[in-house]
């Protein structure tokens, strides 16, 4: 297909498309803790390719972390939603045809091939998730041809000079079905495919196969992935005491999932190592770490950790800095509670009573929360306009969005100085406890760097330290 037969395809996106990504993008930034990395999205022709761990979701936070809009590609089911049917459309998505949704329907398979090889010569952008599905698996699900495919005709279909450019995404939640939790959305080097040029005239499908690997191998280095969901706890757990430990992070500081990301990857990599070659030192291992969570989990530290010491003056800044928000921030949380809270409470009341799966819970809960807020938006603008007039209602249209993510924000710091006064509290009196903590941190910090020689011989790029940027300072020395 030539070029110049694609000029809609060019021409994508349009002014609606962008306004409904804009709307749901900064949706998902409040619904989430959003942490994008990785290089932009190269120009021309791009493939974009992710796993799929949460749904609907997961296009919309590569909307919101990239310049470009790529046309999702999805589920030919999804195109029948009353509401999201067209909207897909209008974003310019290509349905897809499984075999369990219609076997029957598997034959238009070929119009979506058709379909977004036409994207790209046309120089656009599509993403697609080549797992096929979207799942809750600790590890990569069994990846599907169709992405290599798609490629490899492309550049076929332009005598091997299109340019494509395929960029490997890894998405990755804390806790995908609830709010404000963290999610890193990491964006992999750019590659092509024309090298396969031979491979492909030879053995389409071979060429196919070697490209699902390539593209496979770019998302597992971006992403975490286990043999069983508990082994996350595990890295988590170990990754978090050791870093303070080792003073690379303040006490009580809250890191993103995205500057933790690295840590974690390479704890997820050696432990798995040491499961492999020492089970039984892997078994003795996550019986002190499960203790030491345990512990953790009953003073309610939190993943700030417990401190072996408090210092006056961190203290009394602690305090001074966070009062003082607390205090300036009170007035418009207040009122944005007041406008917000039922209509937060009537979208959770939404989704519980649909009872959706786990799948797409966190669907669920973003677009009962955009119906609901659009719907009270309008209302309080309207009743202020009925009541006072044209400026009050411009004022209501501004400053309620503004208090109700004031207010949002004010909750936050209100339940981290919680958390943190009230383990203060609990530690006063008892250097017996901190200095238990501070014993099992210095046995599993040492434990953890005997470990990480073997790492460093067995795993390219292992060490756990580096360069690591501290998000401010808590309330401890």
């Amino acid at each position: 297909m030539q070029r110049g037969s694609v000029s809609r395809a060019a021409r994508f996106p349009g002014r609606i498309a962008k306004l409904i990504v804009r709307l749901v993008s900064t949706a998902a930034g409040i619904f989430y803790r959003v942490d994008g990395r990785g290089p932009p999205l190269p120009p021309g022709p791009l493939l974009v390719a992710a796993n799929h761990p949460n749904s609907l979701l997961d296009p919309v936070l590569i909307f919101r972390c990239s310049e470009r809009m790529p046309r999702p590609l999805g589920r030919a089911p999804l195109f029948d939603r009353l509401l999201l049917g067209p909207v897909l459309r209008v974003l310019g998505g290509i349905p897809v045809y499984r075999r369990q949704d219609d076997p029957a329907a598997m034959h238009r398979n070929e119009d979506m091939f058709r379909d977004a090889v036409a994207v790209l010569h046309g120089g656009g952008a599509i993403q697609i998730y080549p797992e096929g599905k979207s799942h809750s698996g600790a590890h990569l699900a069994e990846f599907r041809t169709g992405a290599a495919r798609i490629a490899l005709q492309a550049e076929d279909g332009v005598g091997w000079g299109l340019g494509l450019s395929i960029v490997p995404v890894g998405i990755t939640y804390s806790r995908k079905e609830r709010a404000r939790t963290g999610v890193a959305v990491r964006f992999g080097r750019a590659f092509g495919c024309a090298d396969l040029e031979d491979a492909y005239r030879e053995d389409p499908v071979a060429a196919a196969r070697e490209l699902t690997e390539r593209i496979e191998a770019g998302i597992r280095a971006q992403t975490l992935n286990f043999i069983h969901h508990e082994d996350r706890e595990l890295v988590e757990v170990a990754e978090q005491l050791y870093v303070r430990q080792s003073r690379w992070v303040p006490w009580r500081a809250r890191e993103a999932l995205g500057a933790r990301f690295p840590r974690l990857q390479r704890f997820a990599a050696g432990l798995e190592l040491i499961r492999r070659e020492a089970p039984e030192e892997h078994a003795e291992l996550r019986r002190k770490v499960e203790r030491y969570a345990a512990m953790n989990a009953r003073l309610g530290a939190g993943e700030g950790d417990v401190p072996p010491r408090f210092g006056l003056v961190p203290v009394a800044k602690y305090i001074l800095v966070r009062g003082t928000l607390l205090l300036l921030g009170l007035p418009l949380a207040v009122a944005g509670t007041l406008l917000w809270a039922p209509v937060l409470w009537l979208a959770g009341l939404v989704v519980r009573v649909t009872r959706p799966d786990v799948e797409v819970t966190a669907t669920h809960k973003l677009l009962a929360l955009i119906g609901a807020v659009a719907v009270a938006w309008v209302f309080w603008v309207g009743l202020a306009y009925v009541t006072a007039g044209t400026f009050a209602a411009i004022g209501v249209a501004a400053l309620a969005p503004l208090s109700g993510y004031a207010a949002l924000q004010w909750v936050e710091l209100a339940r981290e100085v919680r958390e943190d006064t009230a383990l203060f509290l609990k530690l006063q009196g008892r250097p017996d406890v901190r200095m238990r903590f501070a014993r099992m941190r210095r046995d599993l910090a040492d434990t953890f760097r005997r470990l990480e020689k073997r790492w460093e011989e067995e795993l390219p790029s292992s060490r756990v330290g580096g360069n690591v940027s501290a998000p401010g300072v808590g309330a401890e020395e």
